[in-house]
């Protein structure tokens, strides 16, 4: 009895993984196939994104060349990208996440003690916002509109941002910018300053 109840546990541990992976195995279909052309991994990501209607969130140091889009399903393809590569990628609730495979492993890890040191804002507010290229201060500027919580970057500092997201918590998509681009959070009370990488 003991070892079916062990088994049953196991069983509902994998299944939520298998099922936000799946659409990943799912073999590449007409409409989103893009094999015998040469892309680079954040033209292939934005274009699979799109046309699947799946979020994603990059960072700006992922720089893998153009190479041949091969595989039958989006795993083998992405699979392919990063191979002999520093960077990595995660499939979870909808939304791609590229970055060093380093900074991928730890963010996750971190990412419920990290939300729980943001202020609490609009805690169920979520964001929408499609960019091949947007400036990191507009979209500080996009989620103080929403999160009720004043965001900015220090002065002086600026960056671009390749990003598109439909639906995501704000803490979340804020979290996954600073922390996969190695960015900086100054915290107070009322308000969030994003600042580059101190070394």
């Amino acid at each position: 009895m003991l070892r079916r109840i062990i088994i049953c546990l196991a069983i509902l541990m994998i299944l939520p993984a298998n099922l936000i992976a799946g659409e990943l195995y799912r073999s590449v279909n007409d409409s989103i196939k893009v094999n015998n052309r040469f892309m680079d991994l954040k033209t292939f990501a934005y274009h699979i994104t799109e046309k699947q209607r799946w979020s994603l969130i990059i960072s700006n140091d992922v720089s893998v060349p153009e190479k041949e889009v091969k595989g039958n399903t989006i795993k083998e393809i992405l699979d392919n990208f990063c191979l002999n590569s520093e960077f990595g990628w995660r499939f979870v609730k909808d939304c791609l996440y590229i970055a060093n495979e380093r900074e991928l492993s730890t963010f996750f890890k971190q990412l419920p003690v990290l939300e729980m040191g943001l202020p609490s804002g609009n805690n169920e507010a979520t964001y929408s916002g499609y960019f091949k290229n947007i400036d990191l201060s507009m979209l500080c500027l996009f989620l103080s509109s929403v999160s009720g919580t004043q965001i900015s970057v220090t002065s002086g500092f600026d960056a671009n941002i390749m990003m598109r997201v439909d639906g995501m918590p704000w803490k979340q998509v804020l979290l996954a910018v600073v922390y996969l681009n190695r960015y900086k959070l100054i915290i107070s009370d009322f308000s969030i300053i994003i600042s580059p990488e101190q070394n």
